[in-house]
């Protein structure tokens, strides 16, 4: 099939459903402004968080203002209700609200339109659908993701990686190829990536709408993050909490004996070609962070038992972590004084047939690489760079269920 830097998804969530159009061009400004249109309001209430193109934010307004009344409200001075529930007042707009920018904006609950113009924002909060006022488009432009600055495009990268260790790892075998520390990707490949992200969200939500079960796996490692984030944040680099909250993680299941060695080194091995921190900034405060870590850890952790294997205990799928193994996995960061070194072969793959969960069992075309997943469109997951399409089935991840069928550009 012809790869595209195009890309339609409906993800369902009980009655609730979110269109996402992936688009690759100025035509499609006309588009949006038709969809825009059908929402038929007395007025428009843009929303930003600061990190929105001037350009683009300048586009948008346009758009909604040739249509209805359009106000525009930025977050750094008025605070609006957040989908994570941990930052912004409670704040119901008067009018429909249409989010530019960030995850900050896009995370915002009563938006009903949701413009991310950042990788991060468009694989997660983008694609919420929970809150009061379920969002109903998701409009992304590949093109201008493409283009955004590379430090940008490895933080939205992070959120790729988190999808495959904890929801779909059997694109474990084909991400290492594709990451690299100048995060320079075409437009097809990003949209490929975020085809993953929106697959694994519809493959969760519309089992779990309320996101308390399997869905759970999409926050892998962001509660960690929040701790690093709040502790470290002027610190680090666009992505790099939720890198180091990914690693932390997977270093309290280690601790507790719950993960195999393969799974950390998965961890370490993706972030590292992805150039992400693999350790804490030296002089951080650890004791502050830790401090931090406790109380982002209630009422418990989301942890892995194996790639795309949550540990459930007693059917509850947030474990119980106490301090002194948040600090020791917090000491275990802080010594990690240089990066990772990855080799530049392929990154082996943990084996999980044993278990009787992870990825099933890969054609190989005899040179020792993986097969890839196949897209229904067209657009889908990295796969080898010399361009040939192979398929296997996921029947991994929390849902337990078959994925659909990807094909990736290399």
């Amino acid at each position: 099939m012809r790869r595209s830097a195009r890309l339609d998804r409906r993800i369902q969530a009980g009655a609730a459903h979110l269109t996402l159009a992936v688009r690759d061009d100025d035509r499609s400004w006309g588009e949006l402004g038709t969809r825009l249109a059908e929402f038929e309001t007395r007025r428009f209430v843009l929303v930003t968080d600061g990190t929105a193109p001037r350009e683009q934010l300048a586009r948008v307004r346009a758009l909604a203002g040739a249509r209805a009344p359009t106000v525009l409200r930025d977050l750094r001075a008025e605070p609006f209700a957040a989908a994570d529930g941990r930052s912004d007042a409670d704040a119901r707009p008067d009018g429909t609200v249409v989010a530019v920018g960030g995850e900050r904006a896009c995370a915002v609950l009563a938006a009903v339109v949701r413009v991310p113009t950042d990788l991060a924002a468009a694989c997660g909060p983008a694609l919420g659908l929970r809150g009061p006022v379920p969002a109903a488009l998701a409009w992304v432009r590949s093109d201008l993701r493409a283009a955004r600055p590379a430090a940008w495009t490895r933080a939205g990268l992070v959120a790729v990686v988190r999808h495959v260790l904890a929801v779909c790892p059997v694109h474990y075998p084909a991400l290492p190829d594709l990451l690299t520390p100048g995060a320079r990707h075409d437009a097809r490949t990003l949209t490929a990536l975020l085809a993953l992200c929106a697959d694994a969200r519809s493959a969760l939500i519309c089992f779990d709408p309320d996101e308390t079960g399997p869905a759970l796996a999409l926050g892998y490692g962001r509660s960690l993050a929040a701790a690093v984030r709040a502790a470290l944040g002027p610190a680090l680099a666009p992505g790099d909490a939720d890198a180091l909250g990914l690693l932390l993680t997977a270093a309290v299941a280690d601790r507790l004996g719950l993960a195999d060695r393969p799974t950390g080194r998965a961890h370490r091995e993706l972030l590292a070609r992805n150039g992400s921190a693999t350790a804490l900034p030296s002089g951080s405060d650890l004791g502050r962070l830790a401090v931090a870590a406790v109380a982002a850890a209630r009422p418990g952790l989301l942890l892995l038992a194996g790639l795309g294997r949550p540990y459930c205990a007693d059917g509850r799928l947030l474990t119980p972590v106490d301090g002194a193994v948040l600090r020791s996995a917090v000491d275990w960061a802080a010594a990690r004084a240089d990066r990772v070194t990855v080799p530049r072969s392929r990154a082996a793959v943990p084996d999980h047939r044993a278990a009787g969960t992870g990825p099933t069992t890969s054609s190989d075309r005899g040179d020792g690489r993986p097969g890839a997943v196949r897209e229904q469109d067209g657009t889908g997951s990295p796969c080898g760079r010399d361009g040939r399409r192979r398929t296997v089935e996921n029947r991994s991840g929390p849902a337990g269920t078959a994925a659909q069928q990807k094909e990736f550009p290399s």
